[in-house]
This record gives structure tokens, sequence and C-alpha cells, in this order.
């Protein structure tokens, strides 16, 4: 009883029964409107005629505009009260303003690194490509012979991030989708504060929304005034439009901008495998050492001073890597793991926004799919997919690429699950083979290729992640821990199941139906 009421007056329950509430006032709103005042129903087909004309001139995914526009014109009352609250919903013009400025004031601190581009557009010219995109989209250089190191689990990650950030000498900057206490964030907190007694710059930001279930609330004001600055992104109002868009699901945490450390994995014990919530939690990570970590500092920066905006000059946090090679090499050689330590070719990280329209992280995906010639392996949580993707997919199998997705066979979410479920039948039947992870929950969100390239990063292959979130990544090109990934891969397709076409024909015709009108929705979520 005691654990039922705590459920019922926790932010999660308030903030959900809010919603519900607005849902029902729209519903209600939509029905009073169209039943009593013909004239404003009139106004709302008028409004939906305008509106689906901007719909199609707007810029995004032909997809996102068809679902909405379809919506509109079938519904035009309620699609367009829908559109209002959801399709148009971002940040606050505020907020993307100063946003904006700051992403321009990293954009010219980067560091060029015109030496490594040259050498791998000699080496390979298609990888030289995705490296100029990369750096045309985000203003990020590639770097060379920088250190690397993959983890398979989260249990493997906590136990590196821990010691790296013992070692922490000026700052530690943490940004995460989710943080919820426990194990693996008291852990963390606890040397957080020694840090700070240390004189060691400490920030956090968490996203209000993933975390809304794991965090009390002005859980970000408690750690400020117990000496930890910290900030919630995009804190939640009890307002529709602020909870599926402009989330921040990025996991950065950068070490005196010598270290840096990104992937799928948050700071909660589910992903160490200490709390069972669905079965085994697979997920992975990777850590940069050298030129390459500072680009997370900076990425961390632009998200801290559109609140803070206590920093004026970035370069008091450039790291002094006058004796990088020795460092790295140094690290390299660490105690614990041995084996893991790897030294990569190249190496180039990657931030997205949703606050302009390139889709960064899909064409980096894209990019690496119409590139791949032997094998194309990706583990991902959720296949929600855009025509882009899923005919790419389809054309590198039918280009004899064997080409294998991992995607998780006990969901954390039963409509997403479905949802990502509907994108089998083609694409099975497109030569893609596909296979769900048994033990459990697959978080992992990598992508590797003919052991030439790879991505690690927060990307799930879904319209939330490439269309509306803050993500990050890092491209590899030519590194050794690229085997790491695709063994790793390997080695989990051994506890996998086949999703055959003959499986797929025995699903039953009610749930091929269910999951038909799922799909026809999922660019709206």
């Amino acid at each position: 009883m005691r654990k039922l009421l705590k459920l019922l007056m926790s932010r999660f329950s308030v903030v959900y029964v809010l919603i519900l509430f607005q849902l029902f006032v729209l519903l209600l709103s939509v029905f009073a409107i169209s039943r009593n005042y013909a004239f404003i129903s009139a106004i709302f087909w008028l409004l939906s005629f305008v509106m689906i004309l901007g719909i199609i001139n707007k810029h995004t995914n032909p997809a996102v505009k068809l679902t909405w526009a379809l919506l509109i014109a079938l519904v035009p009352v309620f699609g367009c009260m829908l559109y209002i609250v959801f399709g148009s919903a971002k940040l606050r013009r505020k907020e993307q303003a100063v946003l904006l400025k700051h992403a321009e004031l990293t954009g010219r601190i980067y560091e060029t690194e015109d030496s490594a581009i040259d050498k791998l557009e000699k080496i390979d010219i298609h990888g030289a490509s995705q490296s100029f995109y990369i750096t045309n989209a985000t203003a990020i250089p590639l770097y060379e012979e920088e250190f690397t190191q993959y983890f398979s689990s989260g249990e493997s990650f906590f136990e590196t991030l821990v010691q790296e950030l013992k070692k922490a000498e000026k700052y530690i900057f943490i940004e995460y989708f989710i943080i919820q206490h426990g194990i693996m964030w008291d852990t963390i907190l606890d040397i957080l504060r020694d840090k700070k007694a240390q004189g060691v710059d400490v920030r956090v930001i968490y996203d209000d929304v993933g975390s809304v279930a794991a965090l009390p609330y002005g859980y970000a004001e408690k750690l400020s005034k117990s000496g930890i600055p910290c900030v919630s992104f995009n804190p939640y109002r009890p307002a529709l439009r602020t909870i599926l868009h402009n989330r921040d699901h990025r996991k950065i945490c950068v070490i005196d901008g010598r270290t840096a450390f990104t992937g799928g994995i948050n700071l909660a014990d589910e992903y160490i495998n200490c709390v069972n919530r669905f079965g085994h939690w697979k997920d992975s990570a990777i850590m940069l050492k050298g030129r390459a970590a500072f680009c997370f500092t900076l990425a961390f920066l632009e998200l801290w001073n559109m609140y803070r905006n206590s920093d004026s000059d970035y370069n008091v946090f450039r790291p002094d890597l006058s004796g990088a090679a020795s460092a790295v090499s140094a690290s390299s050689a660490s105690p614990t793991n041995p084996a893991d330590s790897k030294t990569c070719a190249f190496v180039q990280p990657y931030i997205d926004s949703p606050l302009d329209d390139e889709l960064t992280g899909e064409q980096v995906f894209l990019n690496i799919i119409n590139q791949s010639a032997e094998y194309l392996y990706i583990t991902t949580p959720y296949l929600i997919i855009d025509n882009e993707l899923s005919t790419a997919l389809c054309l590198a199998a039918k280009r004899n690429v064997d080409v294998r997705i991992i995607t998780p066979f006990i969901p954390d979410k039963w409509l997403v699950h479905e949802m990502t479920r509907s994108y089998y039948y083609e694409l099975v039947a497109g030569g893609v083979r596909i296979y769900e992870y048994t033990p459990g929950f697959m978080h992992a969100k990598n992508m590797v290729s003919d052991d030439l390239t790879a991505t690690v990063g927060t990307f799930n292959m879904d319209y939330r992640s490439l269309y509306h979130h803050f993500e990050c990544g890092v491209w590899l090109y030519n590194s050794s821990v690229i085997k790491d990934i695709k063994a790793d891969f390997l080695k989990t397709l051994d506890v996998c199941r086949e999703i055959t076409p003959e499986y797929l024909d025995q699903t039953n015709v009610a749930k091929r139906l269910v999951r038909s009108l799922f799909k026809i929705f999922a660019p709206l979520l």
C-alpha cells in the first residue's frame, strides 16, 4: 500500500495525470466545437487547408509531412489541434537563439586537422567523403591516431568510468538523458563530491523528461545547492508540447578535455544489470583519449551555457596536449584491462541538433550503409525508420552485402516494440536479416561495416532520435577497435533468434493489422 501511494504521488504519476487531463480537455473541446459551433468548425476546415499547404512546403521528411497532412485532412479540427500541440513543438525561441549563438562560437574553436583529412583522402576517397560531410555539418574535424576503447557492457564501462573520474584534475562535465539514484549514480556522485572538494570544476546536465521517473522534482536545484552545479535540460512544464520533442538524449562524460565517454549507457542501475527490468540489459559505449575528447567539452558547454551563460571563453577548457602522444600511450597500458586498449587510425566525433535542418545522424548512417561492400552489422533498441534508411538497407542487401540487425526481444515499451516489428516485413523481404536479443533488452546503438568503418553513439534508429533529439556519436575509420565492435556483434548473435520469412508468415492477421496501423503514425512519434 505504501509503495502504491508513493507511486501515485510521484512526479512521474503527477506529470502523466496532467498530460491525460490535457488530452481529455483537447478531445472535449474538439467535440464541443464540432457539434455546437458550425462557424468555428468551418474556420478549422479553412485552417486545416492552410496548415496542409504549410506542412507540404516544410523542409522535413516526406513521410512526416504526408502523415500530418493525412491526419489533418481526415479529422480537421482534432488534427489541427494535435499539430499545434505536437507538430511544431520546439525549444522556446529565446533558448534556440542562445543555443545557436553558442554553437557558432564552438564552431570557431575546433582545431583544424588538415593533415588527417588529407591523409585519409589519399587512402580512401569514400572514407574521406564521410569525414568531409561530418565536418561540413558539425564543424568537428577528423583526428588521426587517437586512443579509443570499446565497452560491450554497462558493467565494463562503469568500472573504467570510475577509474577515469578519480584521475580528474581540472573539470568533470556529465550530461545524460537519464540519471537515477542507485549503485551507479551514488558511486559517481561520491567521486564528484570528492573532486569538487579538491577544486575540480564539476557540472551535471540531465534531461528533465528522460529522468522524470528517476529523480525527484527540483533535483537540479538541490544538487546545485549541495555544491555541484546542475541543470535540468528543457524542464517539463504542464503542457503537451514539451514532452516528445527536443530532448537531450546525449550521453557524455568528459574529463579534463582529455578523456571522453559516450554511447548508449545512462547513469542508472539497469544499465549495469544491478536491477532487472527487461531481462539482461545489453549496451555499449566508447572512450576517447586525446584531442578528439575536447570536442565533447565543447558540445557540453553549448547546452550548459544555454541555461547558465557562465563561460565567455571556451579556450580556457582546452587541455594542454603537447605531450598527448606519450600520455595516450601511457594510458593505453592500463593495468586493469590491457587487452582492450586500442590505438585507432582515424576518429571523428559528431553531434546532431533538432534546431537545424541537417539530419547528421541519419546521413552518417546512410553513408556507411551505401558504402558497405561485404557486411553491415547494426544494433538498435528501436527500428522505426524512414523510407531513405529502409531503401538503403534493402539495396545494400540486394548488392549482396551481409546486412544484419539486432533488436530487443523483451521490450521496454510495448507500443514502440510493435512499431519496430512492423518494419520487419519489408526489410526481411528485401534481404535484410533481423535478429532479436532473447536474453532481454538490446540498447546498444552501433553500426559496423567491412572491418573498416563503424559508429558508436546515442542515436536510435527511429524518428525521435534522428529528427527530434539532441544526439552525439563517434565515427571510426580503420580503427583496431572496430574488430571489437564486430566481435561483440557476432558473439551476441549466439543468443539471438532470427526473424525468418516463415516466422513472419505465422503472425496472425489481427496482429498484422495492428502493426500496420501503428506504422502509419510512426513518423509522428
